[in-house]
């Protein structure tokens, strides 16, 4: 090789090496970004799925409110509003706090906002409700219906208070006054803090407007600011009742991955975020070690580019030999009738002789550098296939296959190649194939195939066709536990037909039965056969012993319908069949699962049917044991 080539080589190599290294970094990168967006999703559906555990928590103190002032309320109308009925009323709610610890209390106003009753220790002086919206909304409306108040603080400052309150009326229907539950921010805290969400974590819940009304962590200055999570609650994104969001905390700064969940009963938004650096450390510090194992990797990879460059200089030095030899084999392979060829032990064509055309009608400038594996015919691929790995393994010296592919006019042409590994010293292993046309010599073969598995006289298969398939479907039945039926059928009183009408009367009958079997045998499946002499069998895989019994009734019936006179054959004085059915069940644990049991057994069905009288079918019971011989 030419010293200017030898460089151009090397420039070649270098910058394959280059892309190798580039390609392996730019697919870890990717890979990467795949870990790195496949743990975010997961911190998303993490904190979604305790934002919605929260958002119920939360219903369900709500729910427990509700019921509480609903309680009351009715308590208030039934009992009344006298001294001794609110007494009544204050050990009612008392008791009902007892059993509803959520709450922070329950208080009841008169018509005009004073309160009457309350489970407080202490209730301060002047609390009077009548200015606050809820009340005048209450007063306003004669609905019972709950209201979900505004938060309000609490009268020591310290906590936010949610309201649930209800109307409850006087005994002539007016306006009595309100039964107002309160619930304590602090319980949530308190709730938030047992749940593990990180260092940096928080837990909000919120109202539907976006005010906040409790937090991990908690602080009561923080009740009423925006920390950060506004674009939740914002017109487009009320639409959505769960999600994920990131953020960037007004408090701290830190940025937040965040999973929030609407209400669905009580207008309340639960919100759990996580630091987005906590949740992703372990992903960071994979990552570094991942791209350290990455540069060592492309190290390597620049390493093998220089043996590569070594490799190439002394492929060049074998190519001319290789040449020679080329030249030596076309001349020899282009003269022979047989088409002659190289391929790579992957089955790719190097070299294809001119006898191409004239078994195929394609060009060999149309096929070279294709894989040859690709026209043979899928169901002969495989045992070429098998015969290449042999000799591509050493296990044999010469494979001859034979095999069907389309002649470029669509038709079908069978070939048989003979394969030898390439004796040449060379770092590549070839095969060389010498291929002849045997269409006609395998119509033949299939010609006379065909004909040892057909009945000469009925047309249907044979005996050895029906043997065949016996065994196979026996052990298909097993493999799929699947039910498998056998029917064995024989002409009522044939000999005396044969001897009545002769031999040529008795074959158009047998003709005549085998017509109406293979009607019986509708699937692919299905086989009917001539088992010998007048008997017949008809193989049903897939059906079960209800079916066969059905199909065996239909065949005696159409066989019938045939009217071919018999006069001896009393009282029909037609041909009829009697038919024994046997069935094979895997499913059946006490079952014999075998073709011979098969076979005798609806041979013993058979003998039933003709004792009863002819023309009928007899199921035997699938546990049917064989007959043995006792001496």
């Amino acid at each position: 090789m030419a010293p200017t080539a030898s460089k151009s080589l090397t420039r070649r190599a270098a910058l394959f090496v280059a892309a190798i290294c580039v390609a392996i970094v730019v697919l870890e990168g990717w890979r990467e970004w795949v870990a790195y967006d496949a743990a975010v999703r997961k911190v998303e559906l993490d904190t979604r799925n305790l934002a919605r555990s929260m958002r119920q928590h939360a219903e369900d103190t709500y729910e427990i409110a509700d019921q509480a002032v609903s309680l009351v309320s009715f308590q208030l109308e039934t009992a009344g509003l006298d001294d001794a009925a609110l007494r009544q009323t204050e050990a009612f709610m008392l008791r009902t706090m007892d059993s509803a610890k959520r709450l922070r209390g329950i208080y009841v106003y008169d018509a005009d906002g004073n309160w009457m009753v309350t489970t407080a220790a202490d209730m301060p002086a002047g609390d009077n409700q009548s200015t606050y919206g809820y009340f005048r909304a209450h007063m306003n409306s004669p609905s019972d219906a709950l209201s979900f108040g505004a938060p309000v603080r609490g009268a020591e400052n310290d906590a936010m208070i949610t309201t649930v309150s209800r109307r409850f009326d006087k005994p002539d229907g007016s306006f009595g006054g309100v039964v107002v539950a309160a619930i304590d921010a602090r319980y949530f805290a308190d709730v938030y803090d047992s749940i593990n969400v990180g260092a940096l974590g928080t837990i909000s819940l919120y109202d539907s407007t976006g005010r906040l009304l409790s937090r991990k962590p908690y602080h009561p200055d923080l009740l009423d600011e925006n920390l950060g999570e506004g674009e939740l609650f914002e017109a487009d994104a009320r639409a959505e009742p769960s999600g994920a969001h990131h953020y960037d905390s007004a408090i701290d700064g830190h940025r937040r991955i965040g999973g929030f969940d609407r209400g669905t009963r009580y207008p309340v938004v639960s919100v759990v975020a996580v630091s987005h650096d906590e949740v992703l450390a372990d992903w960071g510090r994979g990552a570094v070690q991942r791209g350290a194992i990455t540069l060592g990797l492309t190290l390597a990879a620049g390493l093998l580019g220089l043996r590569l460059v070594e490799q190439i200089r002394r492929r060049q030095r074998s190519e001319g030999v290789l040449e020679q030899k080329e030249a030596e084999f076309r001349l020899l392979a282009e003269s022979a009738s047989d088409l002659v060829e190289r391929f790579e032990t992957d089955g790719t064509r190097t070299y294809i002789s001119p006898a191409l055309e004239r078994l195929t009608g394609y060009r060999p400038a149309d096929m070279l550098g294709k894989n040859a594996f690709e026209v043979v015919n899928p169901l002969d691929r495989q045992a070429v296939e098998a015969a290449a790995a042999r000799l591509r393994d050493g296990l044999s010296e010469q494979e001859t296959v034979s095999f069907r592919v389309e002649h470029k006019d669509g038709r079908e042409v069978w070939l048989e190649t003979s394969l030898r590994i390439a004796a040449e010293r060379s770092e590549r292993l070839s095969v060389v194939g010498v291929t002849r046309d045997i269409t006609e010599r395998k119509h033949l073969e299939l010609q006379l195939e065909g004909l040892a598995m057909r009945d000469g006289l009925t047309g249907i298969a044979n005996r050895r066709a029906f043997d065949d398939a016996l065994s196979r479907e026996v052990a298909r039945a097993r493999r799929l536990a699947s039910p498998l039926a056998l029917l064995m059928i024989d002409a009522d009183r044939f000999k005396r037909f044969n001897d009545d009408h002769g031999h040529l009367a008795g074959d158009a009958c047998l003709k005549s039965i085998a017509a109406v079997a293979v009607m019986s045998a509708r699937r692919p499946t299905d086989l009917a056969a001539r088992y010998g002499g007048e008997e017949m069998a008809v193989l049903l895989p897939d059906t079960d012993i209800e079916a066969a019994r059905t199909i065996a009734a239909e065949l005696c019936r159409q066989v019938q319908a045939l009217a071919i006179p018999h006069a001896r054959n009393l009282p029909w004085r037609v041909v009829t069949v009697s038919i024994g059915v046997a069935i094979i069940d895997p499913r059946d644990e006490d079952a014999v699962h075998d073709g011979s049991w098969l076979i005798s057994t609806a041979d013993l069905a058979l003998y039933d049917a003709k004792s009863q009288g002819r023309n009928q079918s007899v199921v035997a019971p699938v546990n049917t044991r064989p007959p043995r011989l006792v001496g």
